[in-house]
């Protein structure tokens, strides 16, 4: 056995000499680290833009504060009551003196009518057949006072001629009186009937607003008919007087000394508490409520606005001294500090959909609330309470409410 001879290597052997080669791993899980680091890096782009608009980028805040109105006083008031609104006649109820069937009615509540406007109608065809009975009635009387007034002549004139008696004179004088007797009651007739028939037409006797309905077409007004609330059997339709429209106030027994016949004072609606109108006293009621210790005190709307005053409307009645000044229109206020002042001018910044815009103004007087703007602002502007010597106008600003 030969010692040189050449050794066969085992397969243990030779897989120990390859060479191993690194494995590549999928494409896609290459992409998931670079997806998140995409995502890491808009998040921190995305808060620092947040942080940005949150400190340098974010329009600069400013204090601001609102311009307020200031309602002037109303010097010379003497005393102020709780009333309501009437009128000179209290209230009109229009009736009517026959009896028949409504057959027009062209009125409703709330409504305003005029002296001779119509209410209502009420059937009037029996009425009219009445008077021309009497008319007829009264042309008979007349036939018959003209055939006595010719006999009694031709009697007088026989008598006197010594034909006729005494006795058949004063037969037909008689006859002659009976007849213009006859003449004079059928003109009574004749002025009834025609009464009743104007009757049928019931008009308005006043300027007024109409307040109730008693009535409603078709009804019958009768004696014994049903009564509507708050009218009579024949009543129509109740009105209040427009034409002297007043409101009338307790007093207390200390105060009535302070109101006379004559003095000024302003009624004002509960309902419109804006709307005031100029009054006078017109009416002291003689006796004193004892239970309530009060006097009655009626005055007069000088000029009332009939959209707005109404009958039986709660209403404050101020009276003042004479001669007292009316009351100041109310006064327009900008903080002290929100004024810039460049020489005689002067102005405020004001913000108007967070954008600043410089407005001019002219002040007044000043007080320890603010300073009286006289032209310029209008009241409930915001304006910048203390503004920064850096604003410029149509700057976008962050408002802050002091």
């Amino acid at each position: 056995m030969a010692a040189d001879s050449p050794r066969t290597p085992n397969i243990r052997e030779l897989e120990s000499l390859r060479i191993a080669r690194a494995e590549h791993p999928p494409k896609r899980r290459r992409i998931v680290p670079v997806l998140i680091a995409l995502v890491a890096i808009a998040a921190v782009a995305a808060g620092g833009w947040e942080a940005y608009l949150y400190t340098y980028g974010r329009p600069p805040e400013v204090q601001t504060a609102f311009v307020t109105l200031k309602q002037a006083g109303q010097p010379g008031v003497l005393l102020t009551g709780s009333g309501y609104v009437v009128t000179q006649h209290k209230y009109i109820v229009i009736g009517t003196k026959i009896l028949g069937q409504i057959v027009k009615e062209p009125i409703e509540e709330g409504q305003h009518v005029k002296v001779g406007d119509l209410l209502a109608q009420i059937d009037d065809r029996d009425y009219k057949a009445q008077l021309h009975q009497a008319k007829a009635d009264r042309d008979l009387a007349a036939a018959t006072l003209a055939l006595s007034r010719a006999q009694v002549e031709r009697q007088r004139m026989l008598f006197k001629a010594g034909v006729t008696s005494k006795d058949q004179r004063d037969v037909a004088e008689t006859a002659f009186a009976v007849a213009k007797a006859n003449v004079e009651k059928a003109d009574a007739a004749v002025d009834f009937a025609e009464f009743n028939v104007s009757q049928c037409v019931i008009r308005s006797p006043i300027n007024g607003i109409v307040l109730a309905k008693y009535r409603e077409l078709g009804d019958t007004v009768n004696y014994g008919g049903e009564i509507q609330a708050g009218g009579g059997a024949t009543d129509i339709v109740q009105l209040a007087d427009t034409d002297d429209m007043r409101a009338e106030v307790d007093i207390n027994e200390s105060d009535i000394a302070k109101v006379l016949m004559g003095s000024p004072a302003t009624v004002t609606p509960d309902a419109y508490p804006d709307q005031s109108y100029d009054a006078s006293v017109v009416k002291i009621y003689p006796a004193a409520d004892r239970q309530k210790g009060t006097v009655k005190v009626e005055v007069r709307i000088l000029h009332p606005d009939l959209r707005i005053i109404k009958p039986e409307m709660s209403a404050k009645i101020t009276f003042v001294a004479r001669g007292a000044v009316k009351a100041e229109q109310p006064m327009v206020l900008v903080p002290k500090k929100a004024v810039v002042a460049e020489g005689s001018a002067n102005s405020v910044w004001v913000v108007r959909g967070n954008v600043v815009h410089r407005v001019p103004i002219v002040l007044g007087r000043e007080f320890q609330d603010g300073i009286e703007v006289k032209d310029g602002l209008s009241g409930g502007e915001m304006v910048i309470a203390v503004p920064p010597p850096t604003l410029h106008d149509g700057q976008t600003v962050t408002p802050v409410q002091s």
